[in-house]
């Protein structure tokens, strides 16, 4: 019975993630959405809004950009919590950066990043 329940449980592991392994952009400010879906530049879309874009291996915004390692596995389980090591840059400034992302998968598909600030920052897969 129990093997059964493997290919079960592997289907349903997968089926949240599937907006990371689609291809979907995860950014912090949905309103971005369309224009990245109609084909527009993310340098182009985050220049006229204060969103951010998170890739695998960082994060992209207007005159901000951060670098980690290891790359960020989008298409994490739920729940699961992992930690990176980097730095951000904007013009004049590279700050080190210790980045700690969370991944939820259940409701609204998100990932917090926990930097240290009082507030986690969320992306939220385009939709």
């Amino acid at each position: 019975m129990r093997h059964h329940l493997l290919p079960l449980a592997a289907l349903v592991a997968v089926l949240p993630a599937m907006a990371s392994a689609q291809g979907l952009a995860w950014v912090s400010n949905t309103a971005i959405c369309p224009d990245l879906r109609a084909g527009a530049a993310a340098e182009d879309v985050l220049g006229d809004s204060d969103a951010l874009l998170l890739e695998p291996t960082g994060l992209i915004g207007m005159e901000y950009r951060c670098v980690f390692e290891p790359a960020l596995d989008l298409d994490a389980a739920d729940l699961s919590t992992s930690t990176h090591t980097g730095y951000c840059e904007e013009p004049g400034l590279i700050t080190p950066q210790l980045f700690t992302f969370r991944m939820e998968r259940q409701e609204t598909p998100r990932v917090s990043l926990y930097d240290g600030t009082e507030t986690a920052t969320v992306f939220f897969a385009c939709p």
